[in-house]
């Protein structure tokens, strides 16, 4: 702290500052109608469609299939410029080759109300190929020529000849090829007076008796088209054909208004949140409690600057609904390294240190505990993005080998909150321990702020509590929890049909619907048995109507579009829309489940491998082990409580479980911590107490962090019910309940069962 003078401070809060407000509202200039970006702002941030709307597909191949990297790579190039052709141009195509997979997210056309999520997709997953073929017959063994003959493909009017109206058509240019084979083709048939069939896959669309020798390269497609399916024909002509045809795995669809609304909720929520912790740190820590809200804010700023591309070395990154509660996570974790640090400043003031050597002391020695916390979040969260990261992302290609048997998966919302935690996380390194440190120190020395009243009030002794003397009461209460939490299996789990596979369709209406008798209506359309709910709308005075069931073979776009037309028929005065959709294959459900049931193992593992090298000193693999039986106890606990609720077992169940991996253990690193300290300066403390007296050096800590990002998921909860938006509620109800558990098992749990193992270990 000696080296840290006077300007510093202002030189870091000016820096934050200038960081903060270009990060929010960026840099751009105009010359004439041309705007140029050159600092990119939040304005530029790419939403995910669970803000703005929009589709997230996963196509494969047909049923004995076994596509080549170059036709998967062709494929990927089809896609785009079909994409293109739709006007979509925020799109993202992803190909995997291992599992002849192609993802495709693209947003909500933009001040498109009438666009057609299901149409979309069913037109991205046609093969599309166009053949000329001689005669009127389907044979490959007469083509005269197809579709990659074709130079230009677009809409025109021709003149009918016996009504003389103008009907739409599709005009024809072919390349040099194409017009050399066509011209010997009519020439021939022309002659013979034969006639050609014009397909596109096995449909015919066009056919006629050739009635001249073609020779400028021209030909025209008719037939009963109106403007939309002219071009559609003509787009797909100039796209080009797929080398298969595909079919559909996954396919979710989300409405803006839908979207809208959650993110309203979503930001109301981060700015209480903050504003909140903010109030709760300066109280708390009076000096360093301002500071730490300077470094927060430049966490978050931070944390934009990422996801919009900001910096040049880095790509921008989607920003999903589950992304934003990761961004309001990691600020509550954030807190901790500030807690941390000045909890250990205050006890070296209150040891009667000056203010300098305080903070020198306790920046010091907080920083262990810092550092193997954030780390273990780190894993986690890497773990998480490179489970479910699109197959060319770092991440995914660096956990490849764990995940090889599954392929890509399409879930990115999951990845955008692994994104937005891990950047969080590492950004407090730099934002809470580094720019604090040097805010704190700069202070420091300006005489008014060397009195330690700025710093702490007067200690306050605390009773100390005999956790380890108490782990028989806390075993039985944990086995009790966990014995309840499994016997609710039995009562029934509501797995939602990411896991099992099926559809789950919402719509918006007015007015009033009889669900029992649109019940029996749906289940008549479809041919199965369906669940219906009712509900109210956030935004508007509609109600939502939710169709769910359990398929093996999924609901196809085209059933989607059928089933949405006969509910709109059957109910014309009701104003009825599509809100979002959800389809899984069964096959694909599977795999999901048990690629995050891998990823929940790969994590235990390398968090034990971490925890056990980190430890050594003080028997690192059973700590690792005892810390891991905690997360389980904690996994265990959550799932009853998802039970309990009533929430679905979904990729939100996933997440939080995930979440809490990095959460609990990360409690409980703080007080291995504590007892690796201690062991060096009592090594002949008997076990018992040394570990007793750990704990109690970190429950005040432990309390204050849980209580800062508890209160921020409370936060999310109570906008996300005053909004409506179920979908928030089934994430950050349960990580409250989760966060919870987690701080009870690392200071009643975790350390008195190690104490319990090394104590049976010694006697052995």
């Amino acid at each position: 702290m000696k080296k840290i003078k006077k300007p510093v401070f202002f030189i870091v809060f000016i820096v934050i500052a200038v960081f903060s407000c270009s990060t929010l509202f960026g840099f751009t200039s105009q010359y004439g109608d041309i705007v140029t970006t050159h600092i990119k702002g939040v304005k530029d941030i790419r939403l995910g469609i669970d803000i703005q709307g929009g589709v997230d597909v996963t196509f494969t191949t047909e049923d004995g299939v076994d596509a080549t990297d170059d036709q998967l790579a062709s494929v990927m190039e089809v896609m785009k410029v079909r994409l293109a052709s739709l006007n979509i141009n925020d799109s993202e195509v992803y190909v995997d080759n291992d599992k002849d997979r192609v993802i495709v997210r693209f947003p909500w056309q933009s001040g498109e109300s009438s666009f057609d999520p299901e149409a979309a997709v069913a037109e991205l997953g046609e093969t599309a190929m166009l053949r000329f073929i001689e005669g009127t017959e389907y044979d490959l063994d007469k083509v005269i020529a197809q579709g990659t003959d074709i130079a230009n493909a677009y809409v025109s009017r021709q003149q009918d000849s016996t009504s003389g109206t103008q009907n739409y058509v599709v005009a024809l240019e072919f390349s040099d090829e194409g017009t050399q084979k066509f011209a010997d083709a009519t020439s021939r048939l022309y002659q013979s007076k034969g006639s050609i069939s014009i397909w596109m896959d096995d449909n015919c669309v066009n056919q006629a008796t050739v009635s001249a020798h073609i020779t400028d390269g021209k030909a025209i497609i008719t037939g009963d088209y109106d403007y939309e399916s002219a071009k559609s024909l003509a787009d797909k002509i100039n796209s080009g054909a797929l080398p298969f045809n595909l079919v559909t795995s996954s396919f979710k669809t989300i409405s803006p208004t839908l979207g809208t609304g959650a993110l309203n909720a979503m930001i109301l929520s981060g700015i209480i949140a903050f504003a909140f912790i903010a109030v709760y740190m300066i109280v708390l820590y009076r000096l360093p409690g301002f500071v730490s809200v300077i470094g927060l804010a430049g966490q978050v700023a931070g944390t934009f600057a990422c996801i919009s591309g900001y910096f040049s070395f880095m790509d921008s990154s989607t920003l999903t609904i589950p992304g934003i509660a990761g961004i309001i996570l990691a600020v509550g974790m954030g807190v901790d390294a500030n807690i941390i640090t000045f909890e250990r400043v205050k006890e070296e003031i209150n040891a009667g240190r000056n203010v300098e050597k305080a903070l020198e002391n306790g920046y010091k020695r907080a920083f262990t505990a810092i550092f193997d916390g954030n780390i273990t979040v780190i894993i986690v969260a890497a773990v998480l993005m490179g489970a479910f990261g699109v197959p060319s992302s770092k991440f995914a290609k660096a956990l490849s080998w764990v995940f090889f048997m599954f392929g890509a998966s399409a879930e990115g919302t999951i990845y955008s909150f692994g994104f937005t935690l891990m950047v969080g996380v590492v950004l407090n390194f730099l934002m809470g321990v580094l720019a604090s440190k040097l805010m704190l120190g700069s202070l420091s020395k300006f005489k008014v702020f060397k009195d330690k009243k700025f710093y702490c009030g007067k200690p306050k002794k605390s009773k100390e509590l005999n956790f380890v003397g108490k782990k028989k009461i806390f075993f039985s209460a944990s086995l009790m929890l966990i014995i309840l939490s499994v016997v609710m299996t039995f009562t029934g789990v509501d797995v939602d049909i990411e896991f099992k596979g099926g559809t789950i369709i919402s719509y918006s209406y007015s007015g009033d619907i009889d669900a029992d008798a649109a019940k029996s209506e749906i289940e008549d359309i479809i041919g199965s048995d369906v669940n219906i709910q009712t509900g109210d709308l956030f935004d508007n005075d509609k109600k939502s109507l939710t169709i769910s069931f359990v398929s093996n073979e999924g609901l196809t776009s085209d059933k989607q579009t059928e089933l949405t037309d006969a509910i709109q028929e059957k109910y014309p005065d009701n104003e009825i829309e599509i809100l979002d959709s959800n389809d899984v294959s069964p096959t694909a459900g599977r795999e999901f489940f048990l690629k995050c049931l891998v990823a929940v193992i790969f994590s235990s593992i390398v968090l034990i491998i971490y925890i056990a090298f980190r430890f050594r000193k003080i028997g690192g693999m059973s700590a690792g082990v005892c810390a891991v039986a905690t997360l389980l106890h904690d996994i265990i606990i959550v799932y009853g409580i998802y039970i309990l609720l009533g929430f679905s077992i979904n990729s939100n169940f996933m997440a939080v479980i995930l979440t809490i991996l990095g959460y609990s253990i990360n409690d409980t690193i703080v007080i291995y911590d504590r007892i690796r300290e201690n062991r060096k300066l009592l090594p002949k403390a008997p076990l018992n107490e040394l570990v007793n007296k750990s704990i109690n050096q970190s429950v005040r800590r432990s309390v204050r962090t849980s209580l800062t990002t508890v209160m921020s998921m409370v936060t999310i909860v109570v906008v996300a019910l005053i909004f409506g938006v179920d979908s928030i509620l089934s994430f950050s109800v349960p990580l409250i309940f989760g966060m919870l558990v987690g701080t009870y098992s690392s200071l009643c749990i975790a350390s008195p069962l190690w104490v319990w193992w090394n104590n049976r270990k010694a006697k052995n």
